[in-house]
């Protein structure tokens, strides 16, 4: 039998790509990044909440964990913090790198975490107690979430691809 080994090594390699999805999928609609389509996020919207999560919720709570015995988390109001900290002034390009640079700080927090350590236990809100392994996987899956979320968007405001890639009307179809 396979000795399991802690972290799960696929951890980490998807805190790591699941940043990089986003920062292509946020690429993919730099032009419009602002569009709003059907009333929903924009591209930058969405990527800016990612980097705030980043920021005040997935590594901070993972390291409080870490250097606390069992703590309880409030809340993070995402509703408050687009409406009060909601700024358009970066474009989704920065934000989109500095998605990536932050995550890149919460994959060395992670990678350097003692086997006991990833065990350690938190109280999250509406979920109840959670280790710090879970929060980790956490982060992938909220950003995956906004990966397909950002694809989404640019199904929704591009609808010619090939056009997109360069293809014109009378070029070449590739046959």
């Amino acid at each position: 039998m396979t000795e399991k080994r802690i972290p799960d090594p696929t951890l980490m390699a998807r805190l790591q790509l699941s940043a990089k999805g986003v920062d292509w999928a946020a690429s993919l609609t730099a032009h419009r990044q602002h569009e709003q389509p059907n009333g929903e996020w924009s591209a930058h919207q969405h990527v800016f909440h990612l980097l705030a999560v980043e920021r005040a919720v997935h590594r901070p709570r993972a390291e409080r964990m870490v250097a606390v015995d069992s703590p309880s988390f409030t809340d993070w109001d995402q509703d408050a913090h687009m409406r009060n900290g909601y700024s358009k002034a970066q474009d989704v390009a920065e934000l989109a790198e500095e998605f990536m640079r932050e995550r890149e700080r919460t994959f060395e927090f992670f990678k350097s975490l003692a086997p006991a350590q990833w065990a350690r236990r938190g109280s999250w809100p509406e979920i109840g107690p959670v280790d710090v392994a879970w929060v980790a996987e956490r982060a992938v899956a909220h950003a995956l979430d906004h990966f397909k979320a950002l694809l989404w968007v640019h199904e929704e405001l591009e609808r010619f691809h090939a056009v997109q890639w360069g293809w014109r009307p009378g070029g070449s179809t590739g046959q």
